[in-house]
């Protein structure tokens, strides 16, 4: 269970009155500021992250399916990397889509390999809430980031 706090209450007062773009945005204002509670409240219950790393190299790569799936994709994420640069560079929505670009370095915390990625993320809404998204991004670097070769 995800425990309200009055941060996120406010936050959620906000969402309501938020285009999808708007959504997206303070989406990754909390995860800049670790507000992982906020996100996973944010999206629908049954909502499907995917990522195109392949989960027998990258602990968080794969589809993540529900609220409890999307929490394993953070931690997953938390306690295999160290963040050295995260950075969102733009927004562009359409209807129901938003799709963010932006740049990702990392340390694996298994190798101590670096890795740093330009990412495009769509996002994916129903009636004003988010119910899937998908990253892309060069897999080949975060892939050779957790490899012992």
């Amino acid at each position: 269970m995800i425990y309200e706090t009055p941060e996120i209450s406010q936050l959620h007062i906000k969402i309501k009155f938020m285009t999808t773009k708007e959504t997206v945005k303070a989406i990754y204002e909390a995860f800049s500021t670790g507000n992982i509670p906020f996100i996973l409240e944010t999206v629908s219950e049954d909502f499907t992250w995917s990522d195109p790393s392949d989960p027998s190299l990258v602990p968080y790569g794969g589809v993540h399916k529900g609220r409890a799936g999307f929490m394993d994709f953070f931690k997953q994420l938390g306690v295999s990397t160290e963040t050295t640069q995260w950075q969102v560079d733009n927004y562009l929505s359409e209807g129901e889509t938003v799709v963010a670009e932006g740049k990702h370095g990392f340390q694996s915390k298994k190798t101590g390999k670096n890795a740093f990625t330009e990412w495009s993320m769509v996002w994916k809404f129903q009636d004003g809430i988010p119910v899937a998204g998908r990253a892309y991004y060069n897999t080949s670097a975060s892939e050779k980031a957790f490899s012992e070769n």
